[in-house]
Protein backbone atom coordinates (compact mmCIF):
# COMPACT_ATOMS: atom_id res chain seq x y z
CA UNK A 1 0.00 0.00 0.00
CA UNK A 2 2.81 2.42 0.86
CA UNK A 3 4.45 1.78 -2.50
CA UNK A 4 1.12 2.38 -4.32
CA UNK A 5 0.58 5.73 -2.55
CA UNK A 6 4.10 6.77 -3.40
CA UNK A 7 3.55 5.97 -7.07
CA UNK A 8 0.30 8.00 -7.12
CA UNK A 9 2.05 11.01 -5.58
CA UNK A 10 4.80 10.88 -8.19
CA UNK A 11 2.21 10.69 -10.98
CA UNK A 12 0.29 13.68 -9.54
CA UNK A 13 3.46 15.80 -9.36
CA UNK A 14 4.33 14.89 -12.92
CA UNK A 15 0.88 15.97 -14.12
CA UNK A 16 1.21 19.35 -12.39
CA UNK A 17 4.61 19.94 -13.96
CA UNK A 18 3.23 19.15 -17.43
CA UNK A 19 -0.16 20.89 -17.34
CA UNK A 20 0.29 23.56 -14.70
CA UNK A 21 -1.73 23.83 -11.48
CA UNK A 22 -5.44 23.41 -11.95
CA UNK A 23 -7.64 26.47 -11.62
CA UNK A 24 -11.29 26.71 -10.59
CA UNK A 25 -13.50 25.85 -13.53
CA UNK A 26 -11.30 23.12 -14.90
CA UNK A 27 -8.73 25.31 -16.72
CA UNK A 28 -5.00 25.37 -16.09
CA UNK A 29 -2.58 28.25 -15.85
CA UNK A 30 -0.85 27.01 -18.99
CA UNK A 31 -4.01 27.24 -21.06
CA UNK A 32 -5.30 30.53 -19.60
CA UNK A 33 -2.14 32.63 -19.54
CA UNK A 34 -2.88 34.48 -22.81
CA UNK A 35 -4.24 37.98 -22.25
CA UNK A 36 -7.87 38.50 -23.19
CA UNK A 37 -8.32 41.90 -24.86
CA UNK A 38 -10.97 44.20 -23.45
CA UNK A 39 -14.08 44.50 -25.56
CA UNK A 40 -13.91 47.73 -27.55
CA UNK A 41 -16.32 50.37 -26.38
CA UNK A 42 -17.60 48.58 -23.29
CA UNK A 43 -18.10 50.28 -19.94
CA UNK A 44 -15.72 47.86 -18.26
CA UNK A 45 -12.80 49.73 -16.67
CA UNK A 46 -9.46 49.16 -18.31
CA UNK A 47 -6.80 47.24 -16.45
CA UNK A 48 -3.27 48.50 -15.85
CA UNK A 49 -0.89 47.54 -18.64
CA UNK A 50 1.11 44.39 -18.03
CA UNK A 51 4.70 44.92 -16.97
CA UNK A 52 6.04 43.32 -20.15
CA UNK A 53 3.82 45.30 -22.55
CA UNK A 54 5.57 47.16 -25.35
CA UNK A 55 6.35 50.67 -24.13
CA UNK A 56 7.11 53.63 -26.39
CA UNK A 57 10.82 54.28 -26.73
CA UNK A 58 12.23 57.76 -26.03
CA UNK A 59 12.40 59.85 -29.18
CA UNK A 60 15.81 59.83 -30.81
CA UNK A 61 17.13 60.66 -34.25
CA UNK A 62 18.15 63.59 -36.40
CA UNK A 63 14.82 64.61 -37.89
CA UNK A 64 13.56 68.13 -37.08
CA UNK A 65 11.20 68.81 -39.95
CA UNK A 66 7.40 68.93 -40.36
CA UNK A 67 5.28 66.43 -38.41
CA UNK A 68 1.70 65.37 -39.18
CA UNK A 69 -0.69 65.35 -36.20
CA UNK A 70 -3.75 63.10 -36.53
CA UNK A 71 -6.95 64.07 -34.69
CA UNK A 72 -9.22 61.33 -33.36
CA UNK A 73 -12.25 61.37 -31.09
CA UNK A 74 -14.17 58.19 -30.15
CA UNK A 75 -12.62 54.84 -31.12
CA UNK A 76 -15.78 52.78 -31.37
CA UNK A 77 -18.36 51.71 -33.97
CA UNK A 78 -21.23 54.24 -33.96
CA UNK A 79 -24.85 53.16 -33.91
CA UNK A 80 -27.50 54.34 -36.36
CA UNK A 81 -28.62 57.02 -33.89
CA UNK A 82 -25.16 58.21 -32.82
CA UNK A 83 -24.89 62.01 -33.11
CA UNK A 84 -21.85 63.29 -35.01
CA UNK A 85 -21.09 59.73 -36.08
CA UNK A 86 -18.25 60.94 -38.29
CA UNK A 87 -16.21 61.46 -35.12
CA UNK A 88 -16.52 57.76 -34.21
CA UNK A 89 -13.82 55.53 -35.70
CA UNK A 90 -14.42 51.76 -35.48
CA UNK A 91 -11.75 49.91 -33.50
CA UNK A 92 -10.85 47.65 -36.41
CA UNK A 93 -10.36 50.64 -38.71
CA UNK A 94 -8.14 52.35 -36.14
CA UNK A 95 -6.10 49.18 -35.69
CA UNK A 96 -5.68 48.74 -39.44
CA UNK A 97 -4.61 52.39 -39.78
CA UNK A 98 -1.94 52.17 -37.11
CA UNK A 99 -0.63 48.91 -38.57
CA UNK A 100 -0.45 50.42 -42.07
CA UNK A 101 1.30 53.58 -40.88
CA UNK A 102 3.82 51.54 -38.94
CA UNK A 103 4.39 49.33 -41.99
CA UNK A 104 4.97 52.50 -44.03
CA UNK A 105 7.79 53.45 -41.66
CA UNK A 106 6.11 56.03 -39.45
CA UNK A 107 7.09 56.43 -35.81
CA UNK A 108 4.71 57.64 -33.11
CA UNK A 109 5.93 60.56 -31.00
CA UNK A 110 4.43 63.06 -28.56
CA UNK A 111 3.82 66.74 -29.13
CA UNK A 112 6.36 67.63 -26.48
CA UNK A 113 9.00 65.55 -28.27
CA UNK A 114 8.20 67.43 -31.48
CA UNK A 115 8.50 70.79 -29.74
CA UNK A 116 11.86 69.80 -28.27
CA UNK A 117 13.17 68.72 -31.67
CA UNK A 118 12.11 72.06 -33.14
CA UNK A 119 13.74 73.99 -30.31
CA UNK A 120 17.23 72.53 -29.96
CA UNK A 121 16.40 69.39 -27.98
CA UNK A 122 16.72 65.73 -28.99
CA UNK A 123 15.82 65.00 -32.61
CA UNK A 124 13.08 62.69 -33.83
CA UNK A 125 13.12 59.39 -35.69
CA UNK A 126 12.42 59.42 -39.40
CA UNK A 127 8.77 59.90 -40.42
CA UNK A 128 7.48 61.00 -37.00
CA UNK A 129 3.74 61.16 -36.41
CA UNK A 130 1.57 62.38 -33.53
CA UNK A 131 -1.67 60.49 -32.76
CA UNK A 132 -3.91 62.85 -30.78
CA UNK A 133 -7.30 62.25 -29.18
CA UNK A 134 -9.75 64.92 -28.03
CA UNK A 135 -11.98 65.12 -24.95
CA UNK A 136 -11.29 61.91 -23.00
CA UNK A 137 -13.46 58.88 -23.75
CA UNK A 138 -13.46 55.37 -22.32
CA UNK A 139 -12.42 54.02 -25.72
CA UNK A 140 -9.13 55.89 -25.46
CA UNK A 141 -7.97 53.66 -22.64
CA UNK A 142 -9.92 50.48 -23.44
CA UNK A 143 -9.31 50.38 -27.18
CA UNK A 144 -6.76 52.92 -28.43
CA UNK A 145 -4.15 52.35 -25.74
CA UNK A 146 -3.54 48.63 -26.38
CA UNK A 147 -3.48 49.16 -30.15
CA UNK A 148 -0.87 51.90 -29.87
CA UNK A 149 1.03 49.96 -27.24
CA UNK A 150 1.31 47.01 -29.61
CA UNK A 151 2.94 49.39 -32.11
CA UNK A 152 5.23 50.80 -29.41
CA UNK A 153 3.68 54.24 -29.90
CA UNK A 154 2.41 56.86 -27.45
CA UNK A 155 -0.77 58.87 -27.83
CA UNK A 156 -1.56 62.46 -26.93
CA UNK A 157 -4.80 62.97 -25.01
CA UNK A 158 -6.32 66.45 -24.99
CA UNK A 159 -8.34 65.99 -21.83
CA UNK A 160 -11.30 68.04 -20.64
CA UNK A 161 -11.43 68.62 -16.90
CA UNK A 162 -15.11 67.64 -16.76
CA UNK A 163 -14.28 64.26 -18.28
CA UNK A 164 -12.21 63.22 -15.28
CA UNK A 165 -14.16 61.22 -12.72
CA UNK A 166 -17.79 60.15 -12.69
CA UNK A 167 -19.09 59.64 -16.19
CA UNK A 168 -15.64 60.06 -17.71
CA UNK A 169 -12.17 58.59 -17.31
CA UNK A 170 -11.14 57.62 -13.81
CA UNK A 171 -7.90 58.83 -12.30
CA UNK A 172 -6.55 55.29 -12.52
CA UNK A 173 -7.38 55.08 -16.23
CA UNK A 174 -5.60 58.35 -17.01
CA UNK A 175 -2.62 57.18 -14.96
CA UNK A 176 -2.62 54.00 -17.04
CA UNK A 177 -2.31 56.08 -20.20
CA UNK A 178 0.57 58.04 -18.70
CA UNK A 179 2.29 54.80 -17.69
CA UNK A 180 1.95 53.65 -21.31
CA UNK A 181 3.86 56.75 -22.47
CA UNK A 182 0.94 58.98 -23.36
CA UNK A 183 1.12 62.76 -23.11
CA UNK A 184 -1.78 64.48 -21.35
CA UNK A 185 -2.60 68.02 -22.47
CA UNK A 186 -5.37 70.49 -21.72
CA UNK A 187 -8.66 70.84 -23.58
CA UNK A 188 -10.21 73.29 -21.06
CA UNK A 189 -12.44 72.44 -18.12
CA UNK A 190 -15.85 72.51 -19.82
CA UNK A 191 -15.24 72.69 -23.60
CA UNK A 192 -16.71 76.16 -24.23
CA UNK A 193 -16.38 78.41 -27.24
CA UNK A 194 -13.38 80.38 -25.98
CA UNK A 195 -13.90 83.16 -28.50
CA UNK A 196 -17.26 83.89 -26.84
CA UNK A 197 -15.91 83.69 -23.27
CA UNK A 198 -15.23 86.80 -21.22
CA UNK A 199 -11.68 87.42 -20.04
CA UNK A 200 -12.22 85.96 -16.56
CA UNK A 201 -13.85 82.77 -17.86
CA UNK A 202 -11.20 82.41 -20.53
CA UNK A 203 -8.43 82.60 -17.94
CA UNK A 204 -10.18 80.06 -15.72
CA UNK A 205 -10.63 77.58 -18.54
CA UNK A 206 -6.97 77.86 -19.53
CA UNK A 207 -5.18 78.21 -16.21
CA UNK A 208 -7.32 75.97 -14.01
CA UNK A 209 -7.49 73.12 -16.53
CA UNK A 210 -3.70 73.03 -16.76
CA UNK A 211 -3.32 73.28 -12.99
CA UNK A 212 -5.79 70.40 -12.56
CA UNK A 213 -3.74 68.11 -14.80
CA UNK A 214 -0.45 69.15 -13.24
CA UNK A 215 -1.60 68.57 -9.68
CA UNK A 216 -3.72 65.46 -10.25
CA UNK A 217 -1.38 63.59 -12.59
CA UNK A 218 2.01 65.25 -12.12
CA UNK A 219 2.34 66.05 -15.81
CA UNK A 220 3.53 69.34 -17.35
CA UNK A 221 0.49 69.77 -19.64
CA UNK A 222 2.55 72.06 -21.84
CA UNK A 223 0.16 72.09 -24.78
CA UNK A 224 -3.41 73.17 -25.34
CA UNK A 225 -6.15 72.12 -27.76
CA UNK A 226 -8.86 74.63 -28.70
CA UNK A 227 -12.39 73.24 -28.22
CA UNK A 228 -13.89 72.81 -31.71
CA UNK A 229 -10.77 74.62 -32.91
CA UNK A 230 -12.27 78.03 -32.12
CA UNK A 231 -9.61 80.65 -31.47
CA UNK A 232 -8.69 84.22 -32.28
CA UNK A 233 -5.86 86.61 -31.44
CA UNK A 234 -7.22 87.26 -27.92
CA UNK A 235 -7.57 83.53 -27.14
CA UNK A 236 -4.14 82.71 -28.54
CA UNK A 237 -2.56 85.46 -26.43
CA UNK A 238 -4.32 84.09 -23.34
CA UNK A 239 -3.08 80.58 -24.09
CA UNK A 240 0.48 81.87 -24.29
CA UNK A 241 0.04 83.90 -21.09
CA UNK A 242 -1.21 80.74 -19.31
CA UNK A 243 2.21 79.18 -19.89
CA UNK A 244 1.47 76.76 -22.72
CA UNK A 245 4.25 76.15 -25.24
CA UNK A 246 1.82 75.72 -28.11
CA UNK A 247 -1.69 74.78 -29.15
CA UNK A 248 -3.39 72.64 -31.78
CA UNK A 249 -6.27 73.58 -34.05
CA UNK A 250 -8.67 71.67 -36.29
CA UNK A 251 -7.32 73.18 -39.51
CA UNK A 252 -5.75 70.64 -41.88
CA UNK A 253 -2.07 70.53 -42.69
CA UNK A 254 1.26 69.13 -41.56
CA UNK A 255 2.66 71.01 -38.55
CA UNK A 256 6.09 72.56 -38.89
CA UNK A 257 8.51 74.73 -36.94
CA UNK A 258 7.65 77.66 -39.18
CA UNK A 259 4.01 77.61 -38.01
CA UNK A 260 2.77 79.83 -35.22
CA UNK A 261 3.14 77.38 -32.28
CA UNK A 262 -0.32 78.43 -31.08
CA UNK A 263 -1.94 77.56 -34.43
CA UNK A 264 -0.59 74.08 -35.15
CA UNK A 265 -2.67 72.25 -37.80
CA UNK A 266 -3.96 68.70 -37.45
CA UNK A 267 -5.38 66.13 -39.81
CA UNK A 268 -8.90 65.18 -38.76
CA UNK A 269 -9.83 61.52 -39.11
CA UNK A 270 -13.46 60.70 -39.85
CA UNK A 271 -14.98 57.35 -38.96
CA UNK A 272 -15.55 56.49 -42.60
CA UNK A 273 -11.92 57.09 -43.55
CA UNK A 274 -10.10 53.89 -44.50
CA UNK A 275 -6.56 53.14 -43.41
CA UNK A 276 -5.34 53.97 -46.92
CA UNK A 277 -7.21 57.29 -46.88
CA UNK A 278 -5.60 58.31 -43.60
CA UNK A 279 -2.16 57.26 -44.81
CA UNK A 280 -2.64 59.43 -47.90
CA UNK A 281 -3.63 62.43 -45.79
CA UNK A 282 -0.61 61.94 -43.55
CA UNK A 283 1.59 62.25 -46.62
CA UNK A 284 -0.23 65.25 -48.11
CA UNK A 285 -1.58 67.08 -45.09
CA UNK A 286 -4.96 67.29 -46.80
CA UNK A 287 -8.17 66.93 -44.86
CA UNK A 288 -11.37 68.61 -43.77
CA UNK A 289 -11.68 71.49 -41.33
CA UNK A 290 -13.68 71.18 -38.15
CA UNK A 291 -13.79 69.20 -34.95
CA UNK A 292 -15.56 69.05 -31.64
Amino acid sequence: MTILVGVLVVVAIALVLVTGPLKPGGGSSASSSAAVPATAGTDAPSKPAAANSAAPKPASGDYRGPVPILMYHVIKEPTASTPMAELWTPAETFKATIELLKKDGYNGVTLDQVWQAWNGGPGLPDKPLVISFDDGYLSHTVTARPILQAAGWPGVLNLEGKNIGKGGLTTTQVEGLIAAGWEIDSHTLTHPDLTASDDASLKTELVDSRKLLQEKFNVPANFFCYPAGKNDARVRAAVKAAGYKGATTVEPGVASKSDNPYELPRIRVNGTDSAATVAGRVRSGAGVSGGY
